[in-house]
C-alpha cells in the first residue's frame, strides 16, 4: 500500500512539474512579446523621444486586418507623460504578422479622451473605428474615423450616413455602433448608426 501511495506521489509530481514548466514557459513568452513591442513603439513613435516606462499595452486584438488570409495581432498601447499638445490621452496603434511578429501598420492618435474599436466584416477582415474627443477651453471638438489598413497603410473609409447629419452632434461608441446625441444635451439621442459587415460600414437605424 505505501508502495503505492509513494508512485501516486511520483506521478503527481511529475505532472506537476511539467505544469509548473509550461507556466514558465509562457510566462517568458510573454515577457518577450512586451518586450517587444515596447521595443517597437519606441522605434515608431513620431512624436520625440519616450522610455520604456512611458508606455503602457492597452488591448491586443488577434485577427485578419490587412489581409483575410494572414493572422494578425492589433497592439493599442497607452503614452503616458505626454504634453496637452500631444493629447492627454495619446494612443499608438501597431499592427503585427502573428507568425513572424514582423511590424505591418503602425499609427498614432492624439485626443484627450481615445476611444478605438475594432468591427468585422461579412468576409473575416476587421476594421477600425476611433473617436477622438478633445477639449480646448471648455469647447469639446470631436474626430470620427473608420480606418482599414491594406499594404501597411491606413486608408480613411468615410463614414457617409455621418456626413448626412447637420453639425452639432457629439458620438459615443457602442457595441458595434455610433451613438449620436445632441451636443447641447448628450442624453438627447439623435441617431444610431449600426455596423454593417456585408456594406463594411456603419448605417442609419
Amino acid at each position: 500500500m505505501k508502495k503505492l501511495d509513494v508512485l501516486v506521489l511520483m506521478v503527481a509530481c511529475v505532472f506537476l512539474l511539467a505544469s509548473c514548466s509550461k507556466e514558465a514557459d509562457d510566462r517568458s513568452a510573454f515577457t518577450e512579446f512586451n518586450e517587444y513591442i515596447l521595443e517597437t513603439v519606441m522605434e515608431s513613435y513620431e512624436d520625440g523621444n519616450i522610455s520604456r516606462e512611458d508606455i503602457v499595452i492597452d488591448q491586443i486584438y488577434c485577427g485578419h486586418f490587412s489581409q483575410k488570409d494572414v493572422n494578425e495581432i492589433f497592439v493599442l498601447c497607452k503614452i503616458l507623460n505626454t504634453p496637452h499638445v500631444a493629447g492627454l490621452d495619446k494612443t499608438v496603434a501597431v499592427l503585427l504578422e502573428a507568425d513572424s511578429l514582423k511590424k505591418i501598420a503602425y499609427k498614432e492618435f492624439n485626443a484627450d479622451n481615445v476611444t478605438i474599436d475594432c468591427v468585422q466584416t461579412s468576409i473575416g477582415q476587421s476594421k477600425i473605428l476611433f473617436i477622438g474627443t478633445t477639449i480646448y477651453q471648455g469647447i469639446s471638438a470631436q474626430e470620427i474615423q473608420l480606418w482599414g489598413i491594406q499594404d501597411g497603410q491606413w486608408l480613411d473609409i468615410p463614414i457617409e450616413n455621418l456626413e448626412t447629419l447637420s453639425d452639432g452632434y457629439f458620438c459615443f461608441m457602442g457595441d458595434g455602433e455610433i451613438i449620436v446625441s445632441s451636443i447641447a444635451d448628450h442624453a438627447e439621442i439623435i441617431a444610431i448608426l449600426n455596423w454593417n459587415p456585408d456594406m463594411e460600414n456603419f448605417l442609419l437605424d
